[in-house]
């Protein structure tokens, strides 16, 4: 697919909007913009995961600091996306006044032609994914899970829907699992088997409802 880039529709009154909600699974906050890996590691865990906001002018507590030379850092977004990921990235970018100052504001959708990966140089590459408010490298069940494109087509069981009921209350407590989101820790609040509670958060990433990182003893999950 052919990398493309828009202009993102977004009011002043809208970016108000999502500033006031903090950084988190799908909003970064940048003062300005970071060194080109960085940048792009953003852009590709966004594509991956569930799709997000990069803004570029915000300091990390949400106050405003402005981006001098908006025109500049749109290039050079739409060279990080067409040049340092592959498949290269279709995004949606432009400069929104607010206060006097601009605020770069890039969408990235969740792509259709994920696993997209930072291409590194010298052949090396890196997939990334979103796991609470960081960027995390995919690892194989990871890029299974991304690579095979589904959802779960059939309803869920309690024990699921009870797993993913834990799982949004800790990403609205803390944008950052933080080794919380395990299948030990949820067995030991809901009084189920570990055993049981393992198999059933392997079966929601297999099925695209979840997204993990980290070893399989480890393994630290967050919906997607």
């Amino acid at each position: 697919m052919a990398c493309y880039t828009e202009r993102v529709e977004l009011t002043r009154e809208e970016l108000r909007e999502r500033i006031e909600e903090g950084e988190g699974r799908s909003v970064e906050f940048k003062r300005g913009l970071p060194r080109d890996e960085k940048t792009a590691r953003t852009l590709c865990a966004f594509a991956n995961t569930r799709g997000g906001w990069l803004l570029v002018g915000v300091n990390d507590d949400g106050s405003l600091h402005g981006c001098p030379r908006p025109t500049a850092v749109i290039a050079q977004l739409r060279s990080i996306a067409r040049d340092l990921l592959s498949p290269a990235l279709s995004i949606q970018v432009s400069a929104v006044e607010l206060e006097g100052s601009h605020v770069v504001a890039t969408r990235v959708l969740l792509s259709p032609d994920r696993p997209h990966c930072v291409d590194q140089g010298k052949g090396e590459r890196e997939y990334v994914v979103r796991v609470g408010s960081s960027n995390r490298s995919a690892d194989g069940p990871t890029l299974d899970s991304i690579r095979a494109h589904r959802k779960r087509s059939g309803s869920l069981n309690p024990l699921e829907s009870k797993i993913l009921e834990w799982l949004r209350g800790i990403d609205e407590a803390n944008s950052q699992p933080g080794g919380n989101g395990t299948p030990e820790r949820f067995a030991s609040v809901a009084n189920v088997g570990v055993q049981r509670a393992r198999k059933a958060f392997i079966r929601l990433e297999r099925d695209g409802l979840l997204v993990g990182h980290g070893p399989r003893a480890r393994r630290i999950y967050a919906v997607r």
